[in-house]
């Protein structure tokens, strides 16, 4: 028990340091680079709009929280998703755990955008009537590490290669998660605490040919190729601490308080209703908090969410659905499919 006081008091000393790092912003919305890191996976939290970072497990937990990767069934699970976000943006998502037993957990991810075709314009032709187009590059790979530390607390990190690109030029990135999970907070039963510290990595800066400019220097007679700075931004880091609790395996109920250097403040709620392990019912909302930590807009706020979990032989199978109203921007969809073995 004193092992784990000290470890209750270390989580909130960084839970503390992060908060006071990255305290939301609202005059730094729209700054960072990378944003795609913050594009939801993973249909069960969605479905309680990412309140869940206690209890969340499998490799849904790789978006969310690392360290509910420690507690993949079986020896190996398996989750694809494809959503339909605002402006007709695509977003896929492939992950998979393995279970080595007493030495952990390791999962791989993949999430790619698919924006579409875009007419290339130029100085010459400003309207794209010559019909070329491109399509714009944007993933993040991440390999995962979690560990159970007790019976009660677990342990998880992410690291992530973000890349982006457009013709003749790209930017790249490099960021790590580092999650934690406490079950059975101040042995109450079923409660949970989870804290997530989120894309803490490099800036990213676009280089490429396709910045070189044709200019001549003060003095000179003759043109040059030079090159175009861009800025070099940070990404998108974030620190959520959240609560869970679960009185019965039937309803589980969570709340998690997000800060991010990028924007201004959330706190998530959320609750799921459990049938027997077979059949799921989701909801929840995010509250955007302004500078006077008022309940305020939110582009995202109210989320629905529902799943079917079946087996055939060895073999698990969940199937999940997600939606999320985006006020005048349109709706997302996202549906998931999970196997484990």
């Amino acid at each position: 028990m004193k092992i784990q006081n000290k470890f209750m008091s270390l989580v909130l000393i960084i839970a503390l340091i992060a908060g006071f790092a990255y305290a939301g912003d609202v005059d730094r919305a729209g700054t960072t680079a990378g944003v795609q890191v913050q594009i939801p996976v993973g249909a069960r939290t969605l479905g309680m709009s990412g309140s869940d970072i206690a209890y969340t497990g499998g490799v849904d937990a790789l978006f969310w929280n690392p360290a509910g990767l420690s507690d993949t069934k079986g020896r190996f699970d398996g989750l694809f998703s494809a959503a339909k976000n605002i402006a007709g943006i695509g977003t896929n998502y492939f992950a998979l755990a393995f279970n080595t037993g007493a030495n952990g957990v390791i999962g791989v991810s993949m999430k790619s955008l698919s924006i579409g075709e875009i007419p290339i314009t130029t100085v010459n032709d400003m309207d794209g009537e010559s019909g070329a187009t491109y399509s714009p590059s944007f993933s993040v790979i991440g390999v995962s590490y979690a560990k159970k530390l007790t019976d009660r607390i677990n342990m998880g990190f992410t690291g992530k290669l973000i890349y982006e690109s457009i013709p003749r030029a790209s930017a790249t990135g490099v960021a790590f998660d580092f999650g934690l999970q406490y079950k059975n907070l101040i042995d109450i039963e079923g409660l949970s605490l989870g804290l997530a510290i989120r894309n803490i990595g490099t800036n990213m800066q676009y280089t490429g040919t396709g910045l070189l400019v044709s200019a001549t220097q003060g003095g000179e007679t003759y043109d040059d190729y030079m090159f175009h700075p861009t800025s070099s931004d940070q990404l998108p880091a974030s620190m959520e601490m959240g609560l869970s609790y679960k009185p019965t395996d039937m309803i589980m109920v969570s709340a998690v308080y997000q800060s991010s250097n990028s924007e201004t403040d959330y706190l998530r709620v959320g609750t799921e209703l459990n049938f027997g392990g077979m059949g799921f019912i989701r909801a929840g909302y995010a509250f955007q908090l302004n500078a006077g930590d008022v309940l305020g807009y939110s582009v995202y706020g109210l989320t629905l969410g529902a799943g079917v979990s079946f087996e055939i032989n060895t073999t698990t199978i969940n199937v999940d659905y997600v939606y999320r109203p985006a006020q005048l921007l349109g709706a997302e969809n996202l549906i998931c499919l999970g196997i484990g073995l």
